[in-house]
């Protein structure tokens, strides 16, 4: 039997050990087999951790995985300015707060910096970490939506690699709690075997493609004009699609309020 390379899985996941975390590492473990995937890439919030809490986060990652499911401890840092850089594969704990030491700090445990959710900053990241990153979160589905990337993150990781080409895409759940049967936006990445360092190896060489079967986007191209078109159009129907069950939920809201008054 041919021994399979290709591995698929979520990224940028919170257990319990996040301060906003709502499943026990076992509960996300249970999930992640009942939907097939072989790995998922923790990402605690650095608030909630320390040296001591980083090694029990350590330990049940490693008591959960086996020979087929990894689950990969990493830390979310919280930079100065509030800006998020999801350190990926990163048993470690720092209290470093610089991004540039972060990043440093991160690459040289072999994981991959990566800045998360660029919207939340309006986009406002500065370039001068773009030699020291590996990759930008150009689709982050708990703040853009599981059914098309953000075209402005595109953009911002198309401008960061004229000062780093080798900068990578990801795309991360950013999942706190578990509201649907499978997550949609999820990574099949090349590795030689399933463990945890193999699986952040492919991800650190960019030997990962980013699906939610509507969209396949590969780590080291930017998409072509078609597909950015697509991606537009899809984010435009999404959003309008937003306003519209806003608005109709205010419509309910009023016309609830309207009825009780009457009855009162």
């Amino acid at each position: 039997m041919t021994p399979r390379s290709v591995f698929t899985g979520i990224l940028h996941v919170h257990s319990n050990f996040s301060y906003d975390g709502v499943h026990s590492v076992d509960e996300l473990a249970a999930f992640g087999r009942a939907c097939g995937y072989d790995f998922m890439a923790m990402s605690e919030h650095s608030d909630t951790l320390d040296q001591e809490t980083m090694g029990v986060y350590v330990q049940e990652c490693q008591r959960v995985s086996g020979g087929d499911f990894v689950m990969i401890p990493g830390i979310e840092f919280t930079c100065t300015g509030n800006l998020h850089v999801v350190g990926l594969g990163v048993p470690t704990y720092t209290a470093l707060t610089n991004p540039v030491s972060v990043a440093e700090f991160v690459r040289e445990r072999g994981g991959v910096p990566v800045v998360a959710h660029p919207s939340r900053y309006s986009y406002r990241i500065a370039s001068s970490l773009a030699p020291v990153l590996g990759g930008i979160e150009i689709w982050n589905a708990s703040y853009d939506g599981r059914f098309a990337p953000d075209n402005a993150s595109l953009s911002l990781l198309e401008e960061f690699r004229k000062r780093n080409e080798s900068l990578l895409a990801f795309a991360g759940q950013d999942l706190h709690r578990v509201t649907a049967r499978r997550c949609r936006v999820s990574l099949t990445v090349r590795a030689p075997r399933l463990t945890g360092d193999a699986i952040v190896g492919g991800l650190r060489n960019g030997d990962f493609v980013i699906s939610n079967g509507l969209f396949r986007l590969h780590a080291r191209r930017q998409p072509g004009p078609l597909t950015v078109r697509r991606i537009v159009a899809t984010r435009a129907m999404y959003h309008g699609a937003k306003r519209l069950r806003d608005a109709l939920g205010k419509s309910v809201y009023a016309a609830r309020g309207l009825i009780g008054a009457r009855t009162r």
